[in-house]
């Protein structure tokens, strides 16, 4: 038998996801170690370990309204495509715990790898903010699910 349109939708829409949740980890990877506006800071090396640090820094004036929009929007919609994308380009990973798990995961690896290569500072608020942009996007992919009834 045959599938039925929902089935094909769901095949193509799960396809289309993975195409893009590729693209954007690339764009990611650029935006991140390569981009001298976003990411790549060549020969620099430090770390935050104290949570909230950065972003009562950014909050308190330390930094210029450009700066504080690019890092602290910047973190959190950088990593809300992953939230969206994961869980519907993959139906293993359509758990809220899942995605959480993964979104900090992976931004944990790009704050070491920005530290071991010395292409960034590696800051535990990037860390806490990438969350909460991962947690955010997989929001978006339940009410995405919710109304489509995908």
């Amino acid at each position: 038998m045959g599938r039925s349109n929902k089935e094909n939708m769901k095949k193509l829409a799960g396809r289309i996801a993975l195409l893009l949740l590729a693209a954007y980890l690339l764009l990611l990877l650029y935006l991140t170690f390569f981009s001298p506006r976003y990411g790549r800071a060549a020969g620099l090396r430090g770390i935050n370990l104290i949570p909230f640090s950065t972003i009562m820094q950014y909050l308190t004036g330390y930094m210029t309204t450009r700066s504080v929009i690019i890092n602290l929007l910047g973190n959190i919609i950088a990593f809300m495509p992953m939230g969206f994308l994961l869980p519907l380009a993959f139906t293993s990973v359509r758990s809220f715990r899942r995605v959480l798990i993964i979104s900090c995961l992976s931004t944990a690896l790009v704050e070491i790898t920005q530290y071991l290569t010395r292409s960034g500072i590696s800051d535990i608020d990037d860390i806490l903010l990438n969350v909460v942009g991962g947690i955010l996007g997989y929001f978006l992919f339940k009410l995405f699910f919710y109304f489509l009834k995908f």
